[in-house]
């Protein structure tokens, strides 16, 4: 079972070698989990943030010097997202080929919004 972040105070890593995407119910999330897993994904690999600790942490990257502007637009939406009461996923991935695989198993199981951060370039993989 994936348990969302508890914030202690820790600074989020930049999320490279990451796709990053939202989910709106924590059963949702939960789905995606077994789904990813049952693809050779173990949990291990995928992180969530939710509520109040999600968002104070998303908070510490718009201070990240390393961010443009691509990447501050996906942290606003992602702190949007946890206002919202939904939940942030991601997922750590070899690369590219990876993170597309990872985002097709989950919008198939209701994910959204999903972004790609590869050692050189990020791009935005779904709307």
């Amino acid at each position: 079972m994936i348990q969302p972040t508890t914030d202690h105070g820790q600074e989020l890593p930049i999320p490279q070698s990451r796709v990053i995407g939202f989910v709106d119910t924590n059963e949702k999330l939960q789905l995606i989990a077994q789904a990813l897993s049952q693809a050779g994904f173990p949990e291990s690999k995928i992180k969530s943030l939710h509520g109040p600790d999600g968002i104070q942490m998303l908070e510490g990257l718009r201070k990240v010097a390393f961010f443009g502007d691509f990447e501050r637009a996906v942290v606003d939406f992602g702190i949007q997202e946890l206002r919202n009461g939904h939940y942030s996923m991601n997922v750590a991935v070899k690369d590219r080929d990876e993170a597309l695989r990872v985002t097709s198993i989950a919008e198939a199981n209701g994910g959204h919004s999903f972004t790609y951060f590869g050692k050189w370039v990020n791009e935005q993989l779904t709307k």
